[in-house]
């Protein structure tokens, strides 16, 4: 009887020692999961990150190439009255003073 009952402490201790060991290598498991888990979030936002940085820098670009298209499309709009008004400005001014002495002549 004394076997008996030493047998059934004996398998209640493996029991419990195997139990243990299953709850150790649950968690042991889930810290893995967790520890995977943060490896792929972190290379998941590196990889955003770049992403970023490369549209960023393209859209800057392109930015900067379309400011240079439209700052020259100024300046040759701005030339080309600075030219005209060179042109221009003595025949102007003579057609303004004729056109408010004939008007005074009314």
């Amino acid at each position: 009887m004394d076997d008996f009952i030493s047998k059934i402490l004996q398998m209640d201790e493996e029991a419990r020692k195997m139990d243990e060991e299953a709850q150790a290598e649950k968690i042991a498991s889930h810290a893995e999961v967790m520890k995977k888990r943060r490896e792929v979030y972190d290379e998941y936002l590196e990889s955003a990150k770049a992403h970023i940085e490369s549209y960023k820098a393209a859209e800057t670009k392109a930015s900067q190439a379309s400011w240079k298209k439209t700052q020259k499309h100024y300046d040759d709009v701005s030339r080309a009255l600075a030219k005209k008004f060179r042109d221009n400005k003595e025949k102007w001014v003579e057609e303004i003073v004729n056109g408010v002495l004939s008007y005074n002549n009314y």
